[in-house]
């Protein structure tokens, strides 16, 4: 039994739209879950987390430290772990993984609106991911 999710369209600075593998995904952490829409990245090598929204819902902070280096940039980042819940139609359906993240700690300046990236490591391994752009829909099938 798979999961299937659509393309999300998303609205540029420009004007204009582009569609983009955004999926509901439950964030548990030791305060609270919360309902949070991922990015799946398979250029991610890992899950990344805003500190901010890590510390809403108790992630540990307390990892070892790393730098994640990404296109022309690089952020300071908490070596931690998380468990998520891909939601199925049916709350019978939903599957609960836990997955190694960072947690990109906050700079001054910036915003920590970009949320959730589902990387490789932790995901990629517990699904098969096919992206069928052509009929809108993103299917996670369980290995």
């Amino acid at each position: 039994m798979g999961l299937t999710y659509k393309f999300k369209k998303e609205q540029l600075q420009d004007g204009t739209f582009v569609s983009r593998p955004r999926i509901p995904v439950i964030l548990h952490g030791e305060n609270v879950s919360v309902e949070v829409v991922a990015l799946i990245d398979s250029g991610c090598d890992i899950t990344v987390i805003p500190e901010d929204l890590a510390k809403a819902v108790g992630l540990n902070l307390k990892g070892s430290e790393s730098t994640i280096y990404a296109f022309r940039e690089s952020s300071k980042a908490i070596n931690s772990k998380a468990s998520l819940t891909f939601m199925g139609k049916e709350k019978r359906h939903n599957i609960k993984v836990q997955a190694p993240v960072l947690i990109i700690k906050s700079e001054e300046g910036f915003s920590d609106d970009a949320g959730i990236v589902l990387g490789v490591e932790g995901i990629f391994d517990k699904f098969n991911i096919n992206f069928k752009k052509t009929k809108n829909q993103i299917l996670l099938s369980p290995v």
